[in-house]
């Protein structure tokens, strides 16, 4: 039985026997014997006879091995975390591969990889190019899983989501430990192919995210070495605009422009558009806030792609994160930088209550409603209370006031029910925001013009240096939580701790999809079992980059001014782990890349424009 492991890549590899390394595609140094008299001379040799066989017998168990991972060196016996089809866990270990009487050599292919990676996605569904080659009953394929979809430690279902992602069902693992850092010094993304001798369980090889071409050379390549035979010589890769390789013209198409946002069953008139229509009057209403200063669109302006050009929000006082776009935010499954609301609606709910925001509260927003909107809203969602009573509905109030904590339970239920529906209004109209084609859309469809030169260059270094692991998509995005030490927004400058204080605050709050405001009470986020694992400590979300071109400043803290800063942040592994203005571990499968490669980038994200629609 055939298993694929898929673990996650590390950076920039060694030289490829076939050429220099990329940070995209490369491997280590071959570890193969060249043809000669010397591999002659060793094919005469006993085949039956290897470091742990003995007259056709095993000598060991396993290997003995140092317990550090390296090229050209023998793997531990580690073990990963699995389950049969009826679900019952199991454990995976190297030894389960390990034959070391073989009639001959094969390889075991390690892929590790992650649920929330592009180019893992990628490989995945092209699985069956390996198992196709006609070297495929030399290989033995096992797939290790080091980050679900949202980049927490892949849990039973992570498993099962993987496997459907492949088109050769294989069984897989779990490596949430990410074994594989010390094959190299410098970090390179997914996937990562790590190649082993099953007779000796010696690494020959790795490559990080191979072109398809590049991996079936190589694979060739280690079988033949095992088999002391001349090894196959690298023919000139297939390139599509003379720039790309298949697999990165495939990730591009799957960047074209978005559909229809998904569906949100939590809120019942999500695509109303008498709903849409009140929304978008709320949306521009700054009477919802005391001070009659403060409306949704000040912080997303629809001048300014529906974000604030400011590097924090400015609502009644500073706050201390950038406002993103919200053009593209119903197609994300979390909103907010930390992913504290788990819907768009209960995104809405957030700044009224905020003090540095509207500095409002729901009795003052149903007020609001109730004095300006009750014929708009009873015909949506039916007839108001009557609120002129402000013994029974104080003017003002959120629970933990005086005001509030007073009133009579069926009240607050009534006022809050108003205030979860001004919510969904406002989201019903952001459902309706649509974005218009840039340059890269009509390069997608065809026009090879579209693009100049050294938009081409910098589009191949997005490629090369790995930013389509978590920008990939028609979105170009992976909804997923990252630490990539950006610097902080925060007013008193310290290091914002993101996803490991938003999990528990999504967790908490009233609003979330299993609430009693949501439409539905389904747990499609699996928040009954969401933890805040200490990786998520300074992770945030992934921005969309459809936009990005006109969105400036940058990053959580709106701290980096233009493309080119953010170029730089990521081109240097964010700010120092010395540095206080961030925290959170960088990740190793995210790559630094040189000052070339700095430069180049920002000619293509500038042409990431996201003009709304008419």
């Amino acid at each position: 039985m055939r298993s694929f492991v898929l673990a996650v890549g590390l950076g920039c590899a060694s030289i490829l026997a076939s050429g220099a390394c990329s940070s995209s595609s490369s491997s280590a140094p071959a570890a193969s014997t060249d043809a000669g008299a010397d591999a002659d001379e060793e094919a005469a040799t006993a085949i039956d006879d290897t470091p742990y066989c003995k007259n056709g017998q095993p000598t060991a168990s396993y290997p003995t091995a140092a317990p550090s991972i390296t090229l050209l060196g023998t793997l531990p016996n580690l073990s990963f975390d699995s389950y049969d089809a009826d679900g019952s866990p199991k454990k995976v270990t190297l030894a389960d591969y390990f034959e070391p009487c073989a009639a001959q050599s094969r390889l075991l292919v390690l892929r590790v990889t992650a649920g929330w990676c592009g180019t893992c996605r990628w490989h995945a569904a092209h699985t069956g190019e390996i198992t196709s080659l006609d070297i495929g009953s030399r290989l033995e394929l096992l797939d290790l899983l080091v980050a679900g979809d949202e980049n927490l430690p892949p849990t039973a279902t992570d498993l099962t989501t993987w496997k459907t992602r492949t088109d050769v069902p294989e069984p897989v693992a779990s490596d949430p430990a990410f074994e594989w850092g010390p094959l190299t010094e410098n970090p390179f993304p997914l996937p990562l192919y790590v190649l082993v001798d099953t007779r000796t369980m010696v690494v020959r090889n790795y490559l990080n995210n191979p072109d398809p071409e590049k991996l079936a050379l190589r694979l060739h390549q280690e079988i033949d070495g095992l088999d002391h035979v001349k090894e196959p010589v690298a023919s000139p890769p297939t390139t599509f605009d003379g720039l790309f390789t298949r697999d990165q013209w495939d990730e591009l198409h799957d960047m074209a422009m978005p559909g229809a946002p998904p569906a949100d069953p939590t809120n019942a008139h999500a695509d109303d558009p008498a709903a849409a229509a009140l929304g978008e009057q709320l949306f521009s209403d700054t009477s919802l806030s005391p001070t009659n200063t403060v409306a949704c669109a000040t912080c997303h302006d629809p001048s300014k792609s529906y974000a604030d050009g400011k590097p924090q929000a400015v609502g009644v006082a500073t706050g201390d994160r950038n406002s993103p776009s919200i053009l593209l935010a119903s197609y994300s499954p979390w909103q907010f930088w930390d992913g504290r609301a788990d819907s768009q609606w209960m995104q809405a709910t957030g700044p009224f209550e905020n003090p540095k925001e509207f500095n409002s509260s729901r009795l003052f927003v149903a007020h609001a409603i109730s004095d300006r909107y009750g014929a708009s809203y009873a015909a949506i969602f039916g007839a108001l209370p009557d609120m002129s009573n402000t013994t029974q509905f104080p003017a003002s109030g959120k629970p933990g006031d005086a005001s509030w904590d007073g009133m009579a339970a069926a009240d607050q239920a009534a006022v809050t029910t108003i205030y979860a529906n001004v919510a969904k209004s406002i989201q019903a109209f952001e459902r309706t925001l649509r974005v218009e084609p840039n340059a890269l859309d009509a390069y997608i469809g065809g026009n090879l013009a579209a693009l100049t030169p050294d938009q081409k260059t910098g589009l191949e270094a997005f490629f090369v240096n790995g930013c389509v692991q978590c920008h990939w998509g028609p979105r170009l995005t992976d909804d997923a939580f990252h630490a990539t030490r950006f610097p902080t927004g925060r007013q008193d400058h310290v290091a914002d701790r993101g996803r490991i204080d938003g999990i528990p605050l999504v967790m908490a709050n009233e609003f979330n999809e299993t609430g009693a405001s949501s439409d539905s009470k389904i747990d499609t986020h699996g928040l009954a079992s969401l933890a805040a694992a200490p990786s998520t400590l300074g992770s945030f979300k992934t921005p969309t980059l459809r936009g990005v071109a006109d969105t400036a400043p940058y990053g959580h803290g709106g701290t980096l001014a233009s493309l080119q800063d953010v170029a730089k942040n990521y081109g240097t592994g964010g700010v120092a782990l010395t540095d206080s203005s961030a925290t959170g571990t960088l990740e190793p499968w995210l790559p630094k890349f040189d000052q070339i490669n700095q430069q180049e980038l920002p000619a293509f994200l500038s042409i990431l424009t996201a003009p709304k629609a008419p």
